[in-house]
């Protein structure tokens, strides 16, 4: 019954943020997300009580929903906080189309000990609408060493884009593919500002952390 009681407790918390946005604008407004019996208390203590396998259809609506609204990297590594469970917010989202598919994507390298289902999901993400996800979901696949990156990088190059293009170089690099010098001098012959900058990052300090430029 208590379990129950602190459900209904996250639930009302995100209505009453539904409620806000109808008047208001922008959400990172709201100044119940972070207050002592606000969303954030009340997610935390609805994660510690319900097990990922026992969240109802409108516990993933709502778990979903928080995640898109607010995403900062506290929210999705709550979210996340173990391999199971993010491996479900991984699976709900891609079944409802890809709902805060970046920060789950983005997450979703960590799964060193469920890794093969991890980068499964990851090529899902791959197919998503968003490009951001996309790109974030190719980096983790580098990040996860998967033999699937040297064509998806490519295949993001080839979109023309600048920032898979960017997302390309990068998951390259990390990988240390022998692909990465041809990529970087098509960078570099590019033009465009970012990439150009990237590449230039890349060719002047090859040895400093990628995620972070992009």
């Amino acid at each position: 019954m208590e379990q129950e009681t602190m459900t209904v407790d996250f639930h009302v918390e995100v209505e009453k943020v539904r409620t806000w946005l109808i008047t208001n604008r922008w959400v990172d407004q709201y100044d119940y997300w972070w207050k002592v019996g606000g969303v954030v208390s009340a997610l935390q203590d609805f994660l510690a009580r319900v097990q990922p396998q026992d969240w109802s259809e409108e516990d993933v609506t709502d778990l979903l929903y928080v995640l898109e609204q607010f995403s900062t990297d506290y929210i999705a590594e709550l979210l996340t906080q173990n391999e199971p469970m993010a491996l479900m917010i991984a699976k709900h989202s891609l079944a409802r189309g890809g709902v805060a598919s970046d920060e789950i994507a983005d997450q979703l390298r960590h799964c060193t000990q469920h890794r093969d289902e991890a980068e499964a999901l990851l090529i899902e993400f791959m197919q998503d609408k968003h490009e951001r996800t996309r790109r974030l979901a190719l980096l983790s696949l580098a990040e996860m060493k998967s033999v699937a990156v040297p064509a998806l990088a490519v295949a993001a190059w080839d979109t023309g884009e600048e920032y898979p293009r960017m997302g390309a170089l990068s998951a390259l690099k990390i990988i240390e593919s022998k692909l990465f010098p041809i990529y970087l001098s098509l960078a570099h012959e590019d033009g465009r500002e970012r990439l150009v900058a990237l590449a230039r990052k890349y060719t002047d300090e090859p040895g400093q952390e990628t995620r972070s430029s992009i």
